[in-house]
């Protein structure tokens, strides 16, 4: 269930709360109803809470980009209800697909290359895209509803303290919200960690994993759980590189 709250703040933008996660319909409704209409949406995930819109609407997009503060130039990580959406904006190589089946859903972003045929305002002229299925019904549940991905970024400005509580993002983008969905606090205090597969130098070689940061879930539990799975082990090369991203 969900009620429409006021929190006593001079805000104009709506705002609702999930008082039961098992029944949070309406909720998604609503936000996919926002979104569908070129709206922007602060709502909960499995890290910290999301900012999203349409990245479909370039409107919506550059709308998005402002309120954020961002560098448009750096592209938006993109939420799926689930993986098989996904494959609209990727082709998945093998061992991308394990990754996909070991931890998703969860709090692992993968940095893949996108198709071709996907607009150059949602990569920012890149040929790469950061994907991700969270591990929460909302994000889930909206993209599902739109039948597309919603942009995944940290419900923040640019540069700003990180949104574990929805009183952060409050604070900081103020009605420049359309709806904000209160979930309570996040489950962890980290955002996701970001992977990518590298092909090895060497032909013929298994690709390696590349780590550009690390945060909820830990490079020793992506080991952990790779190193037990038949289908990983047959495709990876076991060795984990870190980089600056």
């Amino acid at each position: 269930m969900f009620a429409g709250m006021n929190v006593g703040t001079p805000l104009s933008a709506e705002i609702m709360r999930i008082e039961d996660v098992e029944k949070c319909d309406n909720v998604i409704a609503r936000a996919a109803e926002v979104i569908a209409a070129g709206g922007i949406v602060a709502y909960p995930t499995d890290t910290s809470y999301g900012l999203g819109c349409d990245p479909r609407n370039r409107d919506a997009l550059e709308r998005l980009i402002a309120v954020k503060r961002r560098d448009r130039r750096l592209g938006f990580p993109l939420l799926f209800t689930d993986d098989t959406q996904c494959e609209i904006y990727h082709d998945f190589q093998s061992l991308e697909r394990v990754i996909a089946k070991v931890f998703w859903p969860g709090a692992l972003t993968m940095i893949v290359e996108a198709r071709p045929d996907v607009p150059a305002h949602i990569t920012a002229g890149r040929r790469s895209i950061a994907i991700r299925v969270p591990d929460h019904v909302i994000p889930r549940g909206i993209a599902r509803k739109i039948n597309g991905p919603i942009v995944g970024t940290s419900a923040n400005r640019s540069g700003g303290p990180n949104p574990f509580n929805l009183s952060v993002a409050l604070e900081q983008l103020g009605d420049e919200v359309d709806l904000y969905i209160d979930g309570g606090p996040s489950p962890v205090q980290d955002n996701s960690t970001i992977i990518g597969v590298e092909e090895a130098e060497k032909e013929g070689n298994p690709p390696h994993i590349k780590i550009y940061r690390e945060g909820a879930l830990a490079i020793t539990q992506i080991e952990a759980n790779l190193k037990v799975d038949s289908d990983a082990m047959r495709l990876w090369s076991t060795r984990i590189i870190d980089v600056d991203m």
